[in-house]
């Protein structure tokens, strides 16, 4: 029996765009279909999402910097990209922006369900042998599925958007998570007033963390912020 999946479709031509959607679905795929890449991370944000095909032409950001932002924030998700350029160049480009399969225009229908099914397959292997997706740091353990948090001797429940902000800055530990990336990523969209609506997140987020003193949450001035574990004397 095929497994299905809830897929990020992601195609400028209208016809071909269609036709994939409807390709998918009678193959018991939940799909979303958008023709600009300015419109992936804002729909990716949202959530839900466990495949994504970029096509690599695209208005607004191509497929190789939709695939960068994607892997950047979701490490595990697997994407495959389509374009209609046979050159080893641009394969390997794709392959290096973090795509996990390449199919090239025009392609078989059969051919492209298969690629699709052996990637969610691989994914579900991965799950099974990863078991839960707990996120640990210091004495910290987040489930982003609850939304619990816990350390030894307390726990507390996090609201959606201060457990998606904590999600986000966990996933990166030690580097730099921009704010720009965690308002598309936990709001779908930047500004003025969401930046100063993530802001407060980050100072409930900063009260919450001080259970653990070797976790700190760092801000970068007007760049981003950075969760770090520091190692105990």
């Amino acid at each position: 029996m095929s497994l299905t999946a809830h897929i990020l479709l992601v195609e400028d031509d209208p016809s071909l765009g269609l036709l994939l959607h409807d390709l998918l679905r009678l193959e018991g795929h939940k799909v979303e279909l958008l023709r600009d890449g300015r419109e992936v991370m804002p729909a990716f944000a949202k959530g839900g999402f466990n495949l994504a095909v970029l096509d690599v032409m695209l208005p607004g950001k191509d497929g190789f910097e939709l695939a960068q932002e994607l892997r950047r924030v979701s490490p595990d998700l697997p994407i495959l990209m389509l374009t209609a350029r046979d050159r080893v160049e641009d394969r390997v480009r794709g392959l290096r922006a973090g795509a996990d399969d390449y199919v090239i225009k025009p392609f078989n229908n059969e051919e492209l369900l298969l690629r699709i099914q052996a990637l969610i397959k691989r994914t579900e292997r991965q799950a099974k042998d990863d078991g839960p997706r707990i996120l640990e740091v210091g004495m910290l353990r987040y489930d982003p599925e609850s939304y619990l948090l816990q350390w030894p001797g307390g726990e507390q429940h996090l609201t959606r958007k201060e457990g998606d902000v904590l999600k986000l800055l966990m996933q990166r530990i030690g580097r730099t998570t921009e704010r720009d990336l965690i308002t598309r990523m936990v709001w779908g969209e930047s500004g003025h007033f969401v930046g100063r609506s993530m802001d407060v997140y980050i100072a409930r987020l900063r009260k919450i963390l001080k259970v653990d003193p070797t976790v700190r949450l760092d801000t970068l001035h007007g760049v981003g912020f950075r969760l770090e574990c520091l190692a105990e004397d």
